[in-house]
Order: structure tokens, then sequence, then C-alpha cells
């Protein structure tokens, strides 16, 4: 169960300068570009407060006496109604009293979980569209997931998570240094930087490195799996390195893998700066709110502008070219783990 400090945490909904990103690259790999839109909106509605203090009373009847009806712990339980009535407590009331009491619904403590695939017991509950220039009020709940690696074994994994950590730590210094220091504009610059992995890759469904994050960074061969399990290790030790800050404090960020051991397109949906985001890095796209292909808007890119170079780009592996794989490594940029042993492409 959730605390309620968590909760005001991760669900508060506040006056902010509302910035979106989007990634767009040339086609060559010396030069990687990304776009940005920003705007401002006012949010008067603390959805935390507009629960824990909304009206419990319909029609003279007070069912926080009668029932011990809570309208936070209603919200959070059932997704129906999220999504019918978002954080409208004068509506979350009439729906326990006329169907929620007789449908045997649980109003009065919030649930825990059942357990599921691929999922922990925690749930993250964030504003869904008021960082975009929709500007709609939503919540939408995020599980903590739990990521398969795509079928890598130890040693792949072993590099792999090298490339990702080295990654991260680049992208955190930069954004932290020389940007805003918002997690958006981490997540913006590590679909960046894994869509300049996949341009120098050969995009294919043949074989077992296609779905993994290994296939991006070292094999240079790739899937929407693989392009979303590369770009979610990076998300994951971006949300340590956040975690670990003692200067700043982040709220976490954390991701799901959508559409994932299917055919269909597949990308991050993200926690992120308290409020819904994604990440795709096939297309080159990140920003708040939700993927263009669940309803998000394209028209949020406002500028662009140069956000990474080559110098950038970290590889424990050199690209293929010609048949042979030419030694292109940086090795003070990089540390390999398993350097002097024979790669598995």
């Amino acid at each position: 169960m959730t605390c309620k400090r968590c909760l005001r945490k991760v669900i508060r909904i506040s006056a902010c300068l509302i910035m979106g990103m989007s990634v767009l690259f040339s086609t060559y790999t010396s030069r990687v570009y990304a776009s940005t839109y920003s705007d401002a909106v006012g949010i008067s509605e603390d959805t935390y407060n507009t629960l824990i203090k909304g009206t419990t009373v319909y029609n003279g009847v007070d069912y926080a006496k009668k029932d011990g009806y809570n309208p936070l712990y209603y919200f959070l339980n059932y997704a129906d109604l999220r999504a019918a009535y978002g954080a409208d407590p004068a509506k979350l009331v009439e729906h326990w009293a006329i169907f929620g009491r007789n449908e045997k619904r649980t109003s009065n403590t919030q649930l825990a979980l059942a357990p599921q695939a691929n999922s922990s017991k925690k749930e993250y509950v964030v504003p869904s569209n008021q960082k975009t220039k929709t500007k709609k009020d939503g919540m939408v709940v995020i599980p903590q997931e739990i990521h398969s690696n795509g079928g890598m074994n130890r040693r792949q994994e072993t590099e792999a998570r090298s490339v990702a950590l080295q990654l991260a730590q680049n992208i955190y210094n930069q954004v932290t240094t020389n940007g805003g220091g918002t997690q958006i504009e981490m997540v913006c610059y590590a679909t960046g930087i894994v869509k300049a992995y996949l341009d120098i890759g050969t995009f294919t469904t043949e074989g077992k490195l296609y779905r993994t994050a290994y296939g991006v960074f070292i094999a240079h061969e790739y899937s929407s799996a693989g392009a979303t399990r590369a770009l979610g290790l990076i998300l994951d030790y971006l949300n340590q390195l956040c975690q670990a800050d003692k200067d700043k404090e982040y709220p976490p960020l954390q991701w799901v893998h959508v559409n994932a051991n299917t055919w269909d397109d597949q990308w991050c949906q993200i926690v992120c700066d308290n409020h819904e985001a994604y990440a795709d890095a096939i297309v080159s796209q990140a920003g708040y709110g939700k993927h263009p292909n669940q309803g998000g808007s394209k028209q949020d890119v406002q500028s662009y502008y140069q956000y990474a170079t080559e110098n950038d780009i970290i590889n424990t592996r050199p690209p293929y070219v010609d048949g042979d794989y030419k030694i292109t490594e940086n090795q003070q940029k990089n540390q390999n783990p398993m350097s002097g042993q024979k790669p598995e492409y």
C-alpha cells in the first residue's frame, strides 16, 4: 500500500512551466539533433488535496460516516472510475452511492495490488496531460514493471549494462550541468542517443540479438523491442542517478515496456517529473503525455537545437564495416569490462 506521503509526492499537480520534448535526427551519425517545446499553463487543482478533502455526501447521506467511504481510495482502487470521472469527488461519491456499494467495491482502504506478470506491487498515480498542449486534467496509473532483458546471456547483459550505465552518467552530467536538470530532458537525450545507435545498425527480426539491448549497443542489429529495452536500460540507470543525487530531490523515473512480446510498435511509457511521458527510439520521439499511437499530439514540437555530437555516442564495439569490425573504440571515453575476449556477434 502506498503511504500518504508518497502519494502526496507522486500525485501532486502544480502550476508550473510546461515543457515536452520530441527528438528529431539527421540521417548521418556525426551529429544528433533534438527538438523541444515549452508553454505555460496554470493548473489550479491539486489532485491529492481535491480527493482527500472531497465531498463524501450524496443526496444528504454522508457515506464516510455510513460506509467509511474515502474518495482518494475509491479513485486509486479502480481504473474505470479514473477514466470515467477523473478526480471529481462529486461524481465519485455519486457512483459509490448508486453503483459501488451494490457492486461490493472497496472505498474505505486502498487495495493491495494482486500479483501480475512482469509487475511489482507498486503503482504510480500521476497526471497524464497537464504538461502537454491539450492541457487536460486526468490521471493515469503506471505500474512499476519488472523488465525482461530480451534473452541476453550473462556476458551480453554485462556488456550492455556497461554501455547503458556510461551513457546514463554522460546524459545525467550534461543535463544537470548544461540543461535544466529535468527528467524529461534526460529522457529526450537518452532517446536521441539510442536513435544514433539504431542509425548505425540494421533492423531485423531474425536471430536472438535483435530484441535485446546488446543487439542495439554492441551487435548493431535491432528491432522495436530491442530499441525499447536499450532505452529502458538507460532510464533505469538514470533513475538510480536521480535517487542518489543529494543536492536535488527527484521523483521516481520509471518505465513500462508497451506492447512487449508482440509484433506491434513498442515504446517506453514513463513516470517522469511526476507526470506521464513516453519515449520511442524507433521514431525518435519523446515527451510528456501519451504516445501518438495512444492519442498524443505530434504538434507540440516548436523549435530545434543541437543536443549532442558523435562524441556523446559511446560504444563498446566498433560498427560493422565491409564485412569486418573496424577498430574505432575510444578507450578514454569507454571502459569495456569484456575487453580482450572474443565478441559474441
